[in-house]
């Protein structure tokens, strides 16, 4: 659901519930979600009225949708674009970790062994 619907049916709520009880929720916390937004939809299905119970169900609609539209990975190109993270191979493809492990000379503490040896005093 587009923005200016879930604008329309917050700013509803809002004043329907502004009339009715004299309880000012913010349409801001309406549109984010979270705690206050909960309960002003328990409100609105606990009081009887037809039209603040259709309007909750419609904002909770439009959240479930745009959670689970946002949930969906984004299109990609390439078949193996869509197993990186967007910033690049972090390794190249073909190395092996057992393979790199076998060579010293990616082991620091190796280094030190094939230096000069020191000339005794």
């Amino acid at each position: 659901m587009d923005i200016s619907t879930r604008l329309r049916i917050a700013t509803r709520i809002h004043f329907a519930l502004l009339r009715q009880y004299g309880e000012d929720v913010e349409i801001g916390s309406l549109m984010k979600g979270g705690a206050d937004a909960r309960e002003a939809m328990f409100v609105c299905e606990a009081s009887g009225d037809p039209e603040l119970a259709t309007l909750a169900r419609r904002l909770r609609h439009a959240d479930r949708a745009d959670s689970r539209a946002a949930a969906k990975p984004a299109p990609q190109d390439a078949a193996w674009a869509s197993n990186t993270t967007g910033f690049g191979v972090s390794r190249p493809l073909g190395l092996d970790e057992t393979s790199a492990g076998s060579t010293s000379w990616l082991n620091p503490s190796s280094w030190l062994k094939r230096a000069a040896p020191t000339k005794p005093h």
